[in-house]
């Protein structure tokens, strides 16, 4: 099934389907999303302050992946927090994921999965932290010593760190990941705020990709991100509202723009360069 049958409704795709330019975007972002990945591949959600958005769109990407690449897909919830990524995500349990000894020495694809929930779509979902403290966000090194045992066995990583401090945190984060999605705010400043740690996290984690995503969260709309994606130099990449807002079935506009930002981090995490628009 290709990928526009996800993003458009049955009674839309006929005139969404006629726009050929739109279809064939859709269909790039679907070979994006499906390519092969040399190694286990890392992308990593962070944010400078909390009501982002992160968790949600971390967790819808994450999803989109699991639901369309053959290989298995870990999303790591570290944030805390009763809006999780794991709750987003549809987990069935959103608990702090109990420590298990197999996963800690895993050798396999089945001790990597030992104790592990899985969504309806197919993500296997890992919540670090400690269960006794479930809305202490966890620290690098917890998250290194949950993650890195098993990553190996997983096509894609997608982790939620939630909102880091940028003097203490966002380093770490980006030094765990192949690229960083920095969810900002869709407004002008937080746009502006996120721009410029992406630079400076770039300068911390050489090789490092970073894309930041402004989120409608307030319903301001995406004027200033869409003026934001032609800078030179950076990727800004606009999600049209917050997805925890969209309910059962999200607007088309919010699943086209989630699709593509999937394409835009998969391609990023495999090396591939930025387009020329971004650049």
């Amino acid at each position: 099934m290709r990928l526009i049958d996800d993003v458009v409704p049955a009674l839309g795709r006929a005139f969404f389907g006629s726009v050929a330019g739109g279809a064939r975007e859709l269909d790039d972002a679907h070979r994006a999303i499906c390519q092969g990945v040399p190694t286990s591949r890392r992308i990593a959600f962070a944010s400078l302050r909390g009501g982002t958005g992160c968790s949600a769109t971390a967790a819808a990407v994450a999803t989109v992946l699991a639901r369309r690449r053959p290989g298995r897909v870990l999303g790591v919830d570290g944030a805390a927090g009763s809006r999780s990524f794991a709750a987003y995500a549809g987990s069935p349990v959103t608990d702090p994921t109990p420590a298990s000894d197999r996963r800690r020495v895993a050798r396999t694809s089945w001790d990597a999965l030992d104790g592990l929930p899985v969504t309806p779509a197919g993500l296997h979902v890992l919540r670090t932290g400690d269960p006794r403290s479930p809305s202490r966000q966890a620290s690098p090194s917890e998250w290194a010593a949950a993650v890195d045992p098993i990553a190996r066995f997983f096509d894609v990583v997608v982790g939620d760190w939630g909102s880091r401090s940028p003097f203490v945190d966002l380093g770490s984060v980006a030094a765990d990941a192949h690229v960083v999605a920095l969810v900002t705010g869709a407004d002008r400043a937080g746009i502006e705020e996120g721009v410029a740690h992406a630079e400076a996290v770039r300068r911390h984690a050489e090789g490092t990709r970073v894309l930041v995503v402004p989120v409608d969260t307030t319903g301001t709309g995406l004027r200033a991100a869409r003026t934001a994606a032609g800078w030179p130099g950076h990727e800004v990449h606009p999600v049209a509202s917050d997805p925890s807002r969209a309910g059962g079935t999200r607007p088309a506009a919010v699943r086209t723009a989630l699709v593509h930002l999937t394409a835009a981090l998969v391609d990023a995490a495999v090396g591939r360069p930025a387009p020329e628009a971004h650049r």
